[in-house]
């Protein structure tokens, strides 16, 4: 049953995603009696093809926190805030603004001023950069090379799934945050010292597109964020056998900071 006395929880995605990526952490803070509020960036509900990869070239991450925004003010006042990958970014971005109670990063990506700090996501740079002009186009999922960085924990017959299900992306979207050093409009850039608002920032150990010594970096930098690692788990976190686990210590965080 819903808990009136709790603030509600927008829930925010990685790239080439849609709400359904977040649905076992909606299910998890449902049950302990949050309100839910469930974010599509904008044409990321698009069937795949030559419209969807029309409206989805050039667009920006400042974009996604326009919607973000607008999601915000239809729920009517600040909300916790969960985000997956991508959803991180966004995440730590409103925080500055002061627009949340709190926020549970999961596997956040990276930020202006964050660099990799294993081989593995230097190697992952490199592919970007063998794409050609990639921030010009609209990039879908290579499974090898998503089941690789991104679902290396899960069977195959759930990689195959997540994979058929994801969509493609704004190649700009992946440019601001991969290669923030490069982006004129700093994007990602978030001033650290405005962010009052408690933080909880999830890495799994297993995560090989954000490592968890570059995640805690990123935690680092606030002085109101708490890190988890959690052993064994990739960067879709939320799929892994162990989420139920880590959701509940999320939770525990979540009771203890609000």
């Amino acid at each position: 049953m819903p808990n009136g006395s709790l603030p509600p929880v927008l829930l925010l995605t990685g790239t080439n995603a849609a709400a359904w990526t977040m649905d076992n952490v909606r299910m998890s803070f449902e049950a302990s009696g949050y309100v839910c509020h469930s974010l599509t960036y904008r044409h990321h509900d698009l069937p795949p093809g030559p419209e969807r990869d029309a409206k989805l070239v050039g667009l920006s991450i400042a974009d996604f926190m326009d919607d973000a925004r607008q999601a915000i003010g239809e729920i009517g006042e600040s909300p916790v805030v969960a985000g997956h990958s991508l959803g991180g970014v966004v995440a730590q971005l409103l925080a500055a603004e002061g627009a949340l109670r709190a926020g549970v990063l999961l596997n956040s990506s990276i930020v202006n001023g964050i660099l990799p700090t294993t081989d593995g996501e230097r190697e992952l740079g490199k592919l970007f950069i063998s794409a050609g002009a990639f921030w010009e186009q609209a990039l879908g999922q290579d499974l090898e090379l998503l089941t690789k960085y991104g679902l290396n924990t899960l069977p195959t017959d759930m990689q195959r799934d997540i994979h058929a299900r994801l969509g493609t992306e704004s190649g700009r979207v992946l440019f601001e945050f991969v290669f923030w050093m490069y982006d004129v409009h700093q994007t990602t850039l978030v001033d650290h010292n405005k962010v009052s608002c408690p933080l909880l920032f999830i890495s799994g150990t297993e995560d090989k597109a954000v490592a968890t010594s570059t995640a805690r970096l990123m935690a680092e930098r606030y002085e109101t964020a708490d890190f988890l690692a959690v052993d064994g788990a990739c960067h879709y976190i939320q799929f892994d056998d162990q989420w139920p686990e880590t959701a509940a210590k999320a939770l525990d965080w979540l009771s203890r900071k609000l």
